[in-house]
């Protein structure tokens, strides 16, 4: 495993030039930190999260979750979080990657595997895993690929088809099976995050959110809560505030207009949960990333 690891950093040392990379091999992000930076709070969509070296910590609504080199991240649903990258013990680059599932190609692979039945697993949004020798070798190999650019078209589709036959096989196989199945909670709560995505600031009901998954209100409150670990409201809330910052800092619009632009009726409970989630108020978090940049 050591020497998977070494090599795979290698690669991404060698291939990431900024602190986020983007790379020919569809869905294939790499990251490398050089310095310790503050919390960031992003938006995580179906993915598989690989530490390299380093460490990083994940919390999505109160439960935090530690990546490191001994184990990967399975994120399977589109999912506001906020995250810290922290260096190695020798205070070497942090090193990384992601990999953004497939799910046609998620479905091809299970398609040619023994049936599991029903997936057993509790719905979930973000489950760990140990990382395995059998599981970083394809990793690795797909990485490889990006000193091999000209076989990226025909190779990486095949080891992408090894990579989810290894995590299906391993213990967070069936958290992965049912992001590909149409009937399984994790589906149907997919669809609620869409809509909620897509119209987060207006107005929500929650019994016709219940209703177009298909579920009672109790049901899919329990199971959007088990998926997202959040409520729906506090889901919706997130991600109003990551988008609030984001016209902050990138249009410089006053603090009542981004509460507004966001689905804010009050701006002092804007301001409030700006506060609660990014630790000071608007105007004075905005100065602070100003002049940290």
């Amino acid at each position: 495993m050591e020497t998977l690891l070494e090599r795979m950093c290698d690669v991404v040392e060698r291939h990431a030039a900024h602190f986020r990379q983007e790379t020919p091999i569809p869905g294939l992000t790499l990251y490398r930190v050089n310095q310790p930076l503050p919390p960031a709070h992003v938006l995580y969509r179906p993915r598989m999260v690989v530490i390299l070296r380093g460490s990083k910590t994940i919390a999505a609504g109160d439960a935090p979750f530690l990546a490191d080199s001994s184990t990967f991240l399975l994120v399977t649903v589109d999912l506001p979080v906020c995250t810290q990258v922290f260096l190695d013990h020798e205070s070497r680059s942090h090193l990384g990657f992601s990999l953004d599932i497939d799910r046609v190609a998620l479905a091809e692979a299970m398609a040619k595997m023994p049936s599991a039945g029903n997936a057993a697993a509790k719905p979930a949004g973000v489950a760990t895993s140990a990382m395995t020798t059998s599981l970083a070798e394809p990793f690795a190999r797909l990485l490889d690929l990006l000193d091999t650019p000209g076989d990226i078209p025909f190779i990486a589709p095949l080891v992408m088809q090894e990579v989810y036959y290894r995590v299906l096989r391993g213990t967070v196989g069936d958290t992965l099976r049912q992001l590909a199945l149409s009937g399984s909670h994790a589906a149907q709560i997919d669809r609620a995050t869409q809509w909620i995505k897509a119209n987060y600031a207006a107005p929500m009901a929650i019994d016709a959110l219940a209703e177009a998954t298909g579920m009672s209100v109790t049901s899919f409150y329990r199971h959007f809560k088990a998926m997202t670990l959040m409520t729906p409201v506090q889901y919706r809330t997130r991600l109003r505030l990551q988008e609030a910052r984001r016209l902050l800092l990138a249009d410089a619009r006053s603090v009542g207009i981004a509460a507004a632009m966001v689905g804010y009726d009050s701006q002092s409970q804007f301001t409030r949960d700006y506060k609660r989630m990014f630790g000071a108020p608007p105007g004075a978090d905005v100065a602070r990333v100003a002049g940290a940049v």
